[in-house]
């Protein structure tokens, strides 16, 4: 017999699209900087993850921005952002 909560069980463990993603930013961004942002101020649309912050924060990430993607990526492994704003 099939045993649905047994089935069910595994969507629990499932994150929204691009929540890995926003998750290795958000540690990628931190390592860098040392500034802290959360999931909840990022969004992701087509591929490109925006940023709500105050602007000398959005300023230091986006000169850093190439660092910031490419340690994402490694924490991501197979990350679907490919730029910040």
């Amino acid at each position: 017999m099939f045993n649905i909560s047994a089935y069910l069980e595994k969507f629990k463990k499932m994150e929204p699209e691009g929540d890995s993603a926003k998750r290795a930013a958000e540690k990628a961004i931190f390592e860098t900087l040392g500034v802290k942002i959360e999931k909840k101020d990022m969004t992701t649309r087509n591929g490109v993850l925006h940023i709500s912050a105050p602007a000398a924060i959005k300023n230091e990430i986006f000169m850093n921005k190439r660092g910031i993607l490419q340690k994402a990526r490694e924490g991501a492994g197979a990350l679907v952002v490919g730029d910040i704003r």
